[in-house]
């Protein structure tokens, strides 16, 4: 498998347990440590991030295989920020100025150096 569909794939789930994990968080009772162990066991957003923790796992690890570590990393942090910013502008209302997507840019041109110095070395 391509190392690049796998590291899109581990973004993906990195995003899909950061807005499950924010979701289920936010439908917590945190009133003792009991109840929070209570509402994290039985929300099913936390157990949707626990399915998408375990496909991050697997798509980096088999990524990292055909890859080398440092440009894997790189790649599936830089991909799952700008998905993430770019989904929680559509779905949780946050709003975005000029510095963020100058920054979400900045973090793409790193990510395109990065992986052309990467592939030619």
């Amino acid at each position: 498998m391509n190392h690049w569909l796998l590291i899109v794939v581990a973004a993906s789930a990195n995003v899909a347990l950061n807005l499950c994990l924010k979701k289920g968080g936010q439908a917590l009772n945190v009133s003792t440590p009991w109840t929070i162990a209570q509402s994290v066991l039985t929300s099913g957003w936390m157990w949707l991030g626990v399915l998408s923790a375990g496909l991050l796992l697997t798509a980096f690890v088999s990524a990292i295989r055909l890859y080398s570590l440092s440009l894997t990393y790189t790649a599936v942090t830089a991909l799952a920020m700008v998905m993430l910013t770019a989904i929680s502008v559509l779905l949780q209302q946050e709003s975005v100025n000029a510095a963020r997507v100058a920054g979400l840019a900045l973090i793409i041109a790193g990510l395109v150096v990065t992986a052309v110095s990467g592939s030619t070395s």
